[in-house]
């Protein structure tokens, strides 16, 4: 795995869209892939994803733990201290993300990107208390990015961009919920819609072009900018990597396949207000992680006089390999729906 993680960093070379190509299926990698593109001076681009992402059983490191296994036994998160009173069964994520590119310049483009999320979580409480099942949900919008993207390269056959932003704390981390105890509880880490840190972020985005075959590489860093929250935490650097590569079969219908690797570190400090027994999903020490995805994709462009120059794309996203520090749910898959527009 480290190979592969290396071949993805040394093999940053190169990437930008020139505008002229906006119109292409393939003149964009895969959906799930952001700011892979820049615009010529004064033109827009408007876009919207639906994304979807379903969690389901508990592991620790690499093993798959049964919920009698959290709840009836001291476990290495708690460093064997004692057992928690409820553990997680399944999860699932609805995510609408909204975004806009604009080129002030020939040489940047501008790009802000939001999202609002709708989350539930299934929940089993220990024997002791009976084993009942119970839900906890949340909604609302989360951080919002924003970034500019400069031109470092643009040949026909190699292209390259870097990108720097910012990510504001617009979502919220004092989410709560009806819990078995409590009418009002704060809801666990993963239920909140933000990180409550004002985060940088820098990213290099390439592109290499073989006939119809597209070679595209990407590497994205982030890490807390102020410290902790007003929660009295904050989360892991973040290191994100992805190798995908696209076919052009027409000018308006590609197909794309995409490697991605991401490690987080572990949080730092907690949310006094979260008891860590009462759940895994409460507990800062299960927090940081290593996984790396498979995708499939679709991309098709309309261009018929209705509706031209929409892009829709597609894509599948499923786990290869998936080590988390501490009790986490593993995730099960991911499907991203976008649309496009340039003008």
């Amino acid at each position: 795995m480290m190979n592969l993680i290396a071949l993805i960093v040394i093999s940053v070379f190169s990437t930008i869209l020139r505008s002229e190509e906006l119109h292409l299926s393939d003149s964009h990698g895969p959906i799930s892939i952001m700011g892979d593109h820049f615009h010529k001076k004064g033109e827009m681009m408007f876009s919207y994803r639906f994304g979807q992402m379903k969690m389901n059983k508990i592991m620790n490191g690499t093993k798959i733990l049964y919920p009698d296994n959290i709840t009836s036994a001291p476990n290495s998160a708690s460093n064997g201290k004692g057992t928690y009173m409820n553990t997680p069964i399944s999860m699932g994520m609805n995510m609408h993300m909204f975004g806009a590119m604009y080129a002030p310049y020939d040489s940047m483009t501008l790009m802000l990107m939001s999202s609002f999320l709708k989350k539930e979580m299934k929940q089993k409480r220990m024997p002791m208390a009976g084993g009942n099942f119970f839900d906890v949900n949340s909604e609302g919008f989360g951080d919002t990015r924003l970034s500019g993207i400069f031109k470092i390269f643009d040949k026909k056959q190699v292209k390259t961009l870097l990108g720097l932003g910012l990510s504001f704390p617009s979502g919220s981390i004092d989410l709560r919920g009806k819990t078995p105890t409590s009418f009002s509880s704060r809801l666990g880490y993963s239920m909140q819609n933000g990180s409550g840190t004002l985060d940088n972020f820098i990213f290099i985005n390439n592109v290499k072009k073989i006939g119809r075959l597209k070679v595209g590489e990407r590497v994205l860093y982030k890490k807390t900018f102020t410290g902790k929250n007003v929660k009295g935490y904050k989360y892991g650097e973040l290191f994100e990597a992805a190798l995908w590569s696209s076919y052009s079969w027409k000018k308006n219908l590609s197909s794309s396949v995409k490697i991605d690797y991401s490690f987080r570190k572990k949080m730092n400090g907690s949310d006094n207000e979260m008891n860590p027994r009462m759940s895994p999903a409460m507990d800062s020490y299960n927090q940081g992680y290593q996984k790396l995805n498979i995708g499939f994709g679709v991309n098709l462009v309309n261009h018929y006089s209705f509706l031209k120059n929409n892009r829709i794309g597609i894509e599948g996203i499923f786990p290869i390999f998936q080590r988390y520090r501490g009790l986490q749910m593993r995730q099960s898959y991911r499907l991203i729906i976008g649309w496009q527009y340039s003008f």
